[in-house]
């Protein structure tokens, strides 16, 4: 008995002995084994890893190391590169040779596998050598690798007593090998040595080759086959895959195989020599399934006896329409030093299906296009979408898809649309702003995230600034996540754009349904044009139509265009304030149409220059047509024209218009009372604070021009900064000496959108009244002040305003030498210089004025100050 149990000791042990193993961890590669060849040209790393460490030239490496076994052999080794193998840059693993020197080529007899081609996804060729001859006799099928600029693969090698060769690999470095291929070769049956070489002709690669964990030893496949994959060809049909040939009169017998919950199938077919599909009668509902294998065999005839299993998902035949999935969380501006580092976005599956992804389009506002690998979404799942290299940084928050090309995310603003494989058929479409962050403290290193995802409304209501521990939660529920969220607020006509005579395109502030969109019977221009004969989608935002009419429009006769029926994503109406626009085909502005009217170059720190427009016309008028410039700054490539509006903005006759970059700014700091004669543009043509000029065109025709220097300002003026400069007459050329004058202290230093503080009135005597000669400032509110209204003939007047008793007590210093527009009013309070409320009687109100011209002037009025009685 003790006999025989030595003998099958010996046994198990002789076909498990290892000819080499060996992984370094000694620091030693000269020794147990040794290892010979060009040692001067590796080294052991602190990692104890075998790498090269040649000369910095054109070169070849090799080490080699005696071993005995060619045949019921198993090779495993560990592979390493820092770069992109080629076929000038390569390693080979020379698992049989007869020569020590793996370089010779006289009379060597080898096998190797050699990995380097002109492709990033490539796999290794097993090739036999006889001296200078080499053939390559299996050439594995390409692989994907994480990385393309990189290597890292762990290889399994097989080769049994008649010369077949089985060859694995598992390119993230670990032991879950795949079977990549077989080949049956059996030239030569012994060997002398196993080693490594290097080859580089881009000397950088010196040092970037690394080999591990060598293992040579006896092995007899007595193993039978297991499943590698399994995946849907339909809903009746699978594919199932073995990680050997198996054999095929085993493999179609239908009770070798089940599927959790569903049976064996009816038909089972061989469609390759390792892999079977398998049919059922009636379609497999949608779900997560485990496959069962029994008494299948391999081609050596080793039969499964225990049961083989592998989990797989099946996603039942579904078309995905818009809003199954949905963008759901936007990573635009990552910093560099937080845990979240990379650009990336997230995709939220809002249905209870499967949804197959694999071929997905995905494209931002560039013109690059993604196309996703093979890939599902399970039902209420997340998906993390970033650049291939950035996979590992997320991957550890869930299940993470790498793209390529990764076009770069904006941080201000982008269109992000996601599409069927077709390309065209949109399944989610978002076009954030930074100003979604509702937070500029969080406009960059923090993601950008969907409150509600399952809501039908989209767009900044719908999106804020995450609030999670990482700035951002990718693969899980979002940190702002509210089921409630919806929009109750009414939708509004942006602009109404008019393209030709019978087109015009219509924008809404927010998406709205499309057949609501294109519904003609939600549009109407009166005077007798009516609803419009189409109307189609402009774009993937649902903002925006281009309606055509069946009438063309007239010149120069001003018509209404109104909006009913629109509702937003929660069903409220459009708003009835805002759901018309002015259709009009305007005449050319020519020049003197248009005239520059005020311009502001020194702004305040809050900032808000502008330059102020008037209609010198009696005809409404089209900006959209004009561009200004400031010839004086653009230097020898000419003026850089900044585009007034986009879409049509209606100046009607004798009216101001302020274009400004900053409005904002401009309502902020001064009283602005036509807020809707503010255009804002993208960047204001630079005028600096002490000279420049402001020009309006019409394509290259100059409409009008003002030249601007800072000494036209009040000499009396301690301090210009957001001073606007005026025009005092409009029937005079800008740059008439005297015709800018600096805006009046008494109307806050500068008008936008309304008449000058300094225009000329010709017919104008000067003249200081009272509009009431009694007031009472009791607060009852009536004549709780005193009205001083005033007009002076010409501009740029101070004006120092004293009050006395009618005993010549001076009581209150209204006005001290301020700079006074040519019209308008002042207001007394009735409380002293002390802040005290003086008493009832007879005041004397005396207005001295004069300007830097030498030109005085005085005015003096009488008012009572009373009291109720008891």
């Amino acid at each position: 008995m003790r006999k025989t149990l030595l003998f099958l000791t010996l046994l198990c042990t002789k076909l498990t002995f290892a000819q080499l193993n060996d992984n370094f961890a000694d620091g030693d590669f000269t020794n147990n084994p040794t290892w010979g060849g060009t040692t001067t040209s590796f080294q052991i790393t602190p990692d104890f890893a075998l790498t090269s460490n040649g000369p910095q030239a054109t070169s070849t490496l090799y080490l080699s190391t005696p071993n005995a076994l060619a045949g019921n052999v198993a090779w495993e080794f560990y592979l390493n590169l820092a770069f992109d193998p080629s076929t000038t840059n390569y390693p080979r693993i020379y698992l049989v040779s007869n020569n020590q020197d793996l370089s010779a080529t006289a009379g060597i007899q080898a096998y190797y596998l050699q990995l380097g081609s002109s492709t990033s996804a490539e796999n290794f060729s097993l090739v036999r050598q006889n001296g200078s001859t080499s053939t390559t006799i299996l050439a594995l099928a390409d692989k994907t690798r994480p990385s393309a600029s990189s290597v890292t693969v762990r290889v399994r090698i097989e080769r049994n007593a008649a010369g077949r060769w089985d060859i694995y690999t598992d390119f993230t470095g670990g032991s879950n090998f795949s079977h990549d291929g077989s080949v049956v070769d059996n030239t030569y049956m012994s060997t002398s040595y196993f080693g490594v070489y290097c080859r580089y002709t881009t000397a950088s690669r010196y040092n970037m080759f690394k080999f591990d964990d060598f293992k040579i030893e006896s092995y007899v496949d007595n193993t039978p086959p297991n499943i590698s994959a399994i995946k849907s060809l339909s809903d009746k049909t699978f594919e199932l895959t073995f990680n050997e040939p198996i054999d095929p009169v085993s493999a179609v017998v239908n009770s070798n195989y089940a599927i959790s919950g569903i049976g064996s199938p009816t038909l089972v077919e061989v469609l390759t020599g390792s892999s079977v599909r398998l049919t059922y009668a009636n379609d497999v509902p949608s779900g997560q399934y485990t496959v069962s294998v029994n008494n299948v065999a391999d081609i050596k005839g080793n039969s499964i006896t225990t049961a083989r299993t592998r989990t797989f998902i099946h996603v039942k035949s579904y078309t995905a329409k818009r809003g199954d999935v949905v963008f759901n969380e936007i990573m635009a501006a990552p910093t560099s030093t937080a845990t979240l580092s990379k650009e990336y976005f997230e995709l939220y599956n809002t249905t209870d299906n499967y949804i197959i992804i694999t071929g997905w389009k995905y494209k931002d506002g560039s013109t690059s296009i993604a196309t996703f690998t093979a890939d599902t979404l399970a039902p209420k799942s997340y998906r993390i979408v970033c650049a291939i290299a950035d996979v590992d940084l997320y991957k550890t928050y869930g299940k993470t898809l790498g793209i390529s090309p990764w076009p770069a995310l904006n941080n201000d603003k982008d269109d992000l649309n996601l599409f069927l494989p077709d390309g065209t058929t949109v399944i989610d479409f978002v076009s954030y702003t930074d100003a979604w962050y509702r937070d500029n403290g969080k406009r960059t290193g923090y993601a950008l995230e969907l409150i509600n995802p399952n809501g039908p409304c989209g767009g900044a209501f719908n999106w804020t600034a995450s609030t999670g521990t990482n700035n951002g939660t990718p693969g899980a529920q979002n940190s702002v996540y509210n089921p409630q969220n919806v929009d109750n607020v009414a939708p509004k006509l942006l602009t109404a754009t008019i393209l030709s005579p019978t087109q015009i395109q219509i924008d809404f502030d927010k998406p709205i349904a499309t057949s609501l969109l294109t519904d003609v019977n939600n549009y109407n221009i009166n005077n007798g044009i009516g609803r419009p004969a189409s109307v189609a989608l402009n774009g993937t935002g649902n903002q925006s139509v281009v309606i055509t009419l069946s009438q063309a429009i007239m010149a120069n006769r001003e018509s209404l265009l109104t909006v009913t029926g629109i509702v937003n994503c929660n069903g409220v109406p459009i708003d009835p304030s805002a759901n018309s626009a002015t259709i009009l085909i305007t005449d050319p502005i020519k020049p003197g149409d248009i005239l520059i009217s005020e311009i502001l170059f020194n702004e305040r720190v809050t900032g808000g220059d502008f330059v102020e427009l008037y209609n010198a016309t009696n005809k409404i008028l089209d900006l959209k047509e004009l561009t200004i410039s400031n010839p004086a700054a653009s230097g020898s490539t000419g003026p850089s024209k900044r585009t007034i509006s986009s879409t049509s903005a209606f100046i009607r006759p004798k009216t101001y218009w302020v274009i400004t970059a900053n409005a904002d700014a401009v309502k902020q700091n001064y009283n602005v009372p036509n807020p809707s004669q503010i255009i804002q543009i993208a960047s204001m043509p630079t005028f600096t604070n002490t000279s420049g000029k402001a020009t309006i065109w019409s394509g290259d025709t100059g409409i009008d021009s003002l030249s601007y220097n800072e000494k036209m300002h009040h000499a009396l003026l301690k301090d210009v900064k957001g001073v606007s400069l005026e025009r005092v007459s409009f029937n005079k050329p800008a740059n008439d000496f005297g015709n800018l004058q600096s805006a009046a202290a008494s109307s806050g230093f500068a008008t936008p959108t309304y008449k000058n503080s300094q225009s000329e009135d010709e017919n104008a005597k000067s003249a200081v009244t009272l509009a009431n000669k009694t007031f009472s400032p009791d607060n009852d509110g009536f004549e709780d002040q005193l009205q001083i209204d005033y007009r002076f003939k010409g501009s740029g007047n101070l004006a120092t305003i004293n009050i006395y008793t009618d005993k010549g007590v001076l009581v209150r210093k209204l006005a001290r030498n301020i700079t006074m527009s040519t019209q308008g009013s002042i207001m007394w309070d009735g409380l002293n210089d002390s802040g005290q409320l003086c008493k009832v009687g007879l005041y004397v109100i005396k207005t001295d004025i004069f300007n830097i011209n030498g030109s005085t002037d005085s005015f003096k009025q009488t008012c009572v100050l009373a009291s109720k009685l008891n």
